[in-house]
């Protein structure tokens, strides 16, 4: 599994540090906190970061100064720089655009869009997040076994436990039912990568899927169950 990559968190509020935190662990991030922008200024120049997050909720003056410290300051002025904000201002998000800000993330934060965008900003090769499942997944034809192990999902794909995976490009059809949920899902999906038993130590040996033309009903299925896993017990309490 490759390193996670070290993003420079910026926010004042002890609640928002630990949601920023633990989030960005959880979608395979390393994150560095600090209060101030001084503060991670400090840290970037010793420690090379892939993204900087800042956490915008204050007076419009400290907002623009802040940026405008983080896009001319050295170390920080060429890592990508996100801010999240709670109010979805036209005129502030056009303001922070042209100082070089590269996206602006409204509260409440939604687990798919944040983890697209940090993924754009960072380079990650992955568009969505993915969670471990165990569930029982049917497979409607074509493969030698009708019922296989999935071992993680994400709203894009599935990747199935088996010793005998089918070749690349292979299209079948599969039929889940998520925990705790109780409408089967029913999608067409291509093999786009294998492992076969002992070739990959940290990989179980299977298939991995992606889906093909997924419903709006089964996307958001599938999307309620990443973000609820992934994020459940996570709140940003912004009177803390």
């Amino acid at each position: 599994m490759s390193e996670k990559k070290k993003v420079l968190i910026i926010c004042h509020s002890a609640a928002g540090q630990m949601y920023l935190g633990v989030l960005l662990n959880r979608i395979w991030y390393a994150p560095v906190l600090t209060k101030t922008p001084e503060e991670a200024v400090r840290m970037a120049r010793h420690t090379a970061f892939s993204l900087v997050l800042y956490d915008g909720d204050a007076p419009e003056s400290e907002l623009m100064a802040t940026v405008s410290l983080l896009r001319t300051e050295p170390s920080v002025k060429d890592v990508p720089l996100a801010v999240f904000l709670t109010d979805d201002d036209a005129g502030t998000n056009q303001s922070l655009l042209s100082q070089g800000c590269n996206a602006i993330l409204t509260k409440p934060l939604d687990l798919a869009i944040v983890y697209g965008v940090l993924g754009r900003l960072s380079g990650q090769p992955r568009s969505a997040p993915r969670v471990p499942v165990k569930m029982r997944v049917e497979i409607e034809e074509g493969a030698p076994e009708k019922y296989l192990a999935c071992i993680n999902l994400s709203e894009g794909g599935i990747y199935l436990r088996t010793a005998a995976p089918l070749p690349e490009g292979t299209v079948i059809h599969v039929i889940f039912m998520l925990p705790h949920d109780t409408v089967p899902i029913e999608l067409a999906a291509e093999v786009i990568r294998t492992y076969s038993l002992g070739t990959q130590l940290e990989a179980e040996p299977g298939m991995g899927l992606r889906f093909l033309a997924v419903s709006d009903a089964a996307l958001l299925q599938i999307r309620n169950f990443v973000q609820w896993t992934m994020m459940g017990d996570l709140e940003w309490k912004s009177n803390l």
